[in-house]
């Protein structure tokens, strides 16, 4: 089973990096990355604001720092925020780690597609900005639809991005999304801490297929109705009251 996951603005860079890339998936990022590393080493304050989404001279420089050292990080821990302290990935047994390094897929606005356990380097790009004239998704999505076609082929997915990274690549196979609800209402930035838990669980649990996802207790969240529509099954969630 693999999963589809977003990214987070925020980024950390992890205690060891390598100075090896290791990239699973290969989707043609040559043209994207060169603009974005000659933006990078322009040291235009200005352009460097817009594409890093942050304002202080000090956040530009260490952010071009960190981008500019070619040392390669894992993806899963560079990634920072919400969802990925719900993963809680650094305390997963390593067993659970190894499941995320190998079915974990997370969407970035520059790479394209990162698993989990892929070395990358650092960067930051603030989502939907242009990278020169570059359109991330109008870039990746022909790219994308070749490159996953071949590797999801025969898995089951189940589907945890934001609405936003949809846009990169569009399932052609059944799969599994999650709606979660609360008093039923449904929630939106909190959803992102409960994507993260249900992937921790899935870890915990080494969830290979629809049927073994089916079999999982999720804490605090109970399945209220499945709505199938063509190729897509959603789960719809209520987070219980504590």
């Amino acid at each position: 089973m693999k999963i589809l996951f977003s990214p987070s603005e925020s980024k950390k860079p992890t205690p060891n990096p390598l100075d090896l890339a290791s990239l699973s998936i290969n989707c043609d990022r040559d043209e994207i990355l060169k603009s974005y590393y000659d933006i990078l080493n322009s040291g235009d304050e200005t352009t460097l604001s817009k594409i890093f989404g942050v304002k202080s001279s000090k956040d530009i420089a260490n952010i071009v720092d960190l981008s500019s050292k070619k040392l390669y990080h894992k993806a899963i821990q560079m990634y920072d925020g919400v969802a990925y302290d719900a993963l809680d990935y650094l305390n997963l047994d390593e067993k659970s780690a190894k499941y995320i390094d190998e079915n974990l897929l997370i969407f970035s606005n520059l790479y394209g597609v990162l698993r989990a356990g892929d070395y990358a380097r650092f960067y930051k790009l603030k989502q939907g900005q242009m990278v020169a004239n570059i359109d991330s998704i109008k870039y990746y999505k022909g790219r994308l639809d070749r490159a996953l076609d071949e590797f999801l082929d025969g898995d089951d997915i189940v589907d945890l991005r934001a609405g936003y990274y949809d846009k990169f690549y569009t399932i052609k196979s059944p799969y599994m999304t999650m709606k979660f609800l609360k008093s039923g209402r449904v929630v939106s930035h909190f959803a992102k801490y409960y994507r993260g838990l249900v992937l921790h669980h899935l870890a915990l649990n080494g969830a290979g297929s629809f049927n073994d996802l089916m079999q999982i207790k999720f804490p605090n969240l109970s399945l209220v109705s499945i709505i199938k529509t063509k190729l897509k099954s959603e789960l719809i969630f209520e987070i219980n009251s504590d």
